[in-house]
């Protein structure tokens, strides 16, 4: 792979993703209706996102009404994946660059106090609300290094935007199939919720971050 993280996504086109801004999707309403409540329209007032007013949706309608297949199911069937490598507390992760926007600095969130330690605030990202993720907290990843953190992954799945919080990306990957496993119980137990496989690199074993799952376990 001969583009580094930064040319591959600054040459990405996000202006789909953004055009639409006459009404929230079933997933970002549903995470409206969870965590921003009776002051959801000031927070939205605050981040500069006019209120939509139309009808909240379950939960648990959101994947199914985006009409996105699991990722897991997408990237088990393709021959090989594009990764993008990342750190967090020193240890290194990857995600799929087919979930991946692209790679911002860190900014001033809009915090949610009825949110667990894992929704770290929402931003405005190109006119659409965007929760951003502690990851290092779904991972369970303990370190001094938090203020490292610099860096936000932003990804879209199943009709909403997430950012992850992450130390720094590293690099690309361009993985065959063969050198992902996909059993990931028989190598880190049931404590697997975020990691969908493990990429061989080497000696080694390195986690690929579920976001379908990250975002599944925000809105439930």
């Amino acid at each position: 792979m001969n583009k580094s993280p930064e040319d591959y996504f600054k040459e990405q086109d996000f202006s789909a993703a953004s055009d639409d801004k006459s009404s929230f999707s079933p997933a970002e309403q549903a995470f409206m209706d969870k965590y921003l409540g009776v002051d959801g329209g000031a927070t939205l007032e605050t981040l500069g996102i006019e209120e939509d007013g139309g009808a909240s949706t379950p939960p648990d309608q959101h994947q199914e009404m985006a009409g996105e297949a699991p990722l897991e199911v997408t990237l088990r069937g393709a021959p090989e994946l594009l990764m993008v490598g990342f750190f967090i507390g020193g240890q290194e992760y990857t995600i799929p660059t087919v979930a991946v926007q692209e790679v911002i600095r860190t900014m001033p969130l809009a915090k949610l106090p009825a949110a667990p330690e894992l929704v770290a605030g929402v931003i405005n990202l190109r006119g659409k609300v965007t929760p951003i993720i502690h990851l290092r907290e779904a991972l369970g990843v303990v370190s001094s290094r938090e203020q490292e953190d610099k860096f936000i992954i932003v990804c879209r799945r199943q009709g909403i935007q997430v950012g992850l919080i992450i130390e720094r990306v590293h690099t690309m990957y361009r993985v065959p199939q063969a050198d992902i496993d996909w059993g990931v119980e028989s190598h880190i137990g049931a404590n697997a919720e975020f990691i969908s496989g493990l990429m061989k690199l080497d000696d080694k074993l390195v986690g690929i971050v579920s976001v379908d799952n990250v975002i599944a376990s925000i809105l439930k």
